[in-house]
């Protein structure tokens, strides 16, 4: 579904700007944005709903603005913009992959945008003409989180499928037949696949991608990611180095160890390549806690606040803006010992809070008088869909300790949560009486 839709997009550009202006594309590329804030030259927003997209931002630069917004209409004096953008809707809608997709034009309006990209799963677009050049910039969701919204029973229906019966009771699967099953429910789930690169003294760094596909190169069997770690901060392993690979599966975290094979350059239409990465099929995969303690959903609201203290961050070839200091404004979504996962509205984040950046959490507990305080690390940082119409922010941290501070708050977290946990589990046992008879 993924390379699909990048495919869809850039054919809906080309489409466009051919009717629009009757400029042919000369070149076309993609680009895997990480992190960040980003500069953009729009001039427009679309949005789509029913579909496997939900909103795609256009721009160009200032060379083809003019020429784009001459009227090209027999019916009456409308921008070239607006006809481009109908256009491009139209063309998105009738590829599109959904339940009746349709589509509509949010804004039009020419100006410098700070957009904020989740990483993962955004991309961004470059159709170049002689006369300029036109950029779309999508977020494009996991065809999880779409079956999700429609039926919340399909993430157990794909375990029950591809994995193991009884595994998460298991430590390990080492059958070949049952590692392949694993990487066709990667693939046609497209879930994030996290890659953690060794950055020397028991430090790492993370990066994560989409599996696209299994193949074999030179004579090797390979699972390839879509995932650019070229430009990255932190090591780029070298041909053969070992990097560690975890995949949440519901409660339970799959973990192994591959070997990185180099990156490789997929073709998408066209001259419009995505970057991808080759890793050896593992012989084996363990089976773990996906945190290392008991979590527990938020059963009331819990407010929480998490400030950027560390932001040594580096600059993409799509020009982003350095941060300086964000506070990010959530509530929390689910809590354990050694972690949260926090949810907030969308575009709180704006790319400022990233994947293995150094963050300070407050937690505001109903009935205590001041907030609770706790460094932590982002070990994940998304945009995820929250219904069919909207998106919403989602991080996960790892709590660090190493002030009294820090260790008074994870005791006060430890007994919060047990103490909902026997709440929760007293609600779930019967307790058995002495019938009448």
């Amino acid at each position: 579904m993924l390379i699909n839709a990048l495919k869809m997009l850039i054919m809906a550009g080309k489409d466009a700007l051919g009717t629009t202006g009757g400029l042919p594309v000369i070149d076309e590329d993609i680009t895997q944005i990480s992190h960040g804030l980003l500069t953009f030259p729009s001039f427009g927003e679309v949005g789509f709903k029913g579909g496997n997209l939900n909103r795609v931002h256009l721009g160009c630069d200032t060379m083809l603005s003019g020429r784009l917004a001459k009227s090209t209409s027999n019916s009456g004096p409308i921008s070239g913009l607006e006809i481009f953008a109908k256009r491009f809707v139209d063309n998105a809608v009738a590829e599109m992959s959904g339940r009746h997709p349709r589509g509509w034009i949010e804004s039009l309006k020419v100006e410098q945008l700070n957009l904020h990209s989740r990483g993962v799963r955004s991309f961004g677009f470059r159709l170049q003409t002689d006369l300029g050049t036109v950029f779309l910039m999508a977020e494009v969701p996991s065809h999880l989180e779409l079956e999700m919204i429609r039926d919340e029973g399909y993430l157990p229906g794909m375990v029950g499928t591809y994995l193991p019966k009884g595994w998460a009771a298991m430590k390990n699967i080492n059958s070949t037949g049952a590692i392949d099953s694993f990487m066709i429910f990667l693939r046609k789930t497209e879930i994030d696949v996290q890659v953690e690169v060794s950055a020397g003294d028991d430090q790492f760094t993370i990066h994560h991608g989409v599996l696209l596909k299994t193949t074999k190169v030179a004579g090797q069997r390979v699972f390839r990611l879509c995932m650019d770690i070229s430009d990255s901060e932190g090591k780029v392993p070298g041909h053969g180095d070992e990097v560690r690979i975890k995949v949440g599966v519901q409660d339970r975290a799959i973990t192994f160890i591959s070997k990185y094979l180099g990156q490789e350059e997929l073709p998408i239409v066209g001259s419009a390549t995505v970057k991808c990465v080759d890793l050896s099929l593992p012989k084996a995969m363990k089976v773990e806690q996906r945190r290392r303690t008991f979590r527990i959903p938020a059963q009331e609201r819990i407010p929480v606040e998490i400030e950027c203290f560390d932001q040594d961050q580096e600059r993409s070839a799509w020009s982003f803006d350095e941060p300086e200091g964000y506070l990010v404004k959530g509530q929390l979504a689910d809590l354990s010992f050694s972690g949260a996962r926090i949810i907030a509205d969308l575009d709180q984040m704006n790319g400022t809070v990233t994947s293995n950046s150094k963050v300070l959490c407050r937690l505001f507990f109903p009935g205590e008088p001041e907030s609770l305080q706790i460094k932590g690390i982002i070990r994940r940082a998304t945009t995820r869909l929250a219904d069919w119409d909207n998106q919403e922010d989602e991080v996960g941290l790892e709590f660090l300790a190493d002030e009294d501070g820090d260790r008074q708050t994870l005791e006060f977290i430890r007994q919060y949560v047990l103490s909902q946990q026997r709440s929760w589990l007293s609600q779930r046992i019967h307790v058995a009486g002495v019938e009448q008879w």
